[in-house]
């Protein structure tokens, strides 16, 4: 079943007008009249498609996760360095072609949560698929090593991400990032 345009035109305009206000005060404060006014809908309109303001959010994070989840699901442990250039080259792409999310995860207080979730989301699959691809290794201190991969490369990502001019390239980047992960792997094994 496809979902009308209009519908997903509508639920883009609420979703980047939440995204945008979480740019100018604290998510807890934003409204549906905020969100409506700004999405250029009125109230009605949203409650089409949204109960309330955290059910955007709820949206948003969904989206994001999926996004993450096929971003990460091409991920080969045996090609570290490939896998991870690719999955940062699309991550940057969708960042790109979506300001209002790229500002949102970059700029926005209220994304925290979200980003909260998305290491927990990369975790659990970086862990499968290390433990999938061989048993040799202790799952819990797997664990503990993924998550603080995770972490770390989540948020050098975003600090990257947020520099107008970084100070290395994406590949430079990815290399660096590919080392300290074999490196973590590696002490683990």
């Amino acid at each position: 079943m496809t979902t009308d345009k209009r519908v997903l035109k509508t639920r883009k305009a609420i979703t980047t007008a939440f995204m945008e206000l979480t740019l100018e005060k604290d998510m807890q404060k934003i409204t549906v009249s905020d969100i409506a006014e700004r999405a250029v809908i009125n109230r009605s309109t949203f409650y089409l498609h949204y109960a309330d303001a955290k059910e955007v959010l709820d949206d948003i994070e969904n989206n994001i996760s999926e996004i993450v989840h096929n971003c990460f699901s091409k991920f080969d442990t045996s090609d570290i360095y490939n896998s991870t250039y690719n999955m940062f080259i699309a991550m940057t792409s969708i960042l790109d072609e979506t300001p209002a999310f790229k500002n949102f995860m970059l700029h926005s207080s209220s994304s925290g949560y979200i980003t909260i979730n998305l290491k927990k989301t990369l975790t659990d699959m970086a862990l499968h698929t290390v433990l999938k691809k061989t048993s040799t290794y202790d799952a819990e201190k797997m664990r503990i090593a993924i998550s603080y991969m995770v972490s770390g490369i989540v948020d050098t990502y975003i600090l990257w991400a947020k520099d107008d001019k970084p100070k290395c390239s994406l590949e430079e980047f990815c290399r660096y990032i590919t080392v300290l992960t074999e490196a973590v792997i590696g002490a683990i094994h």
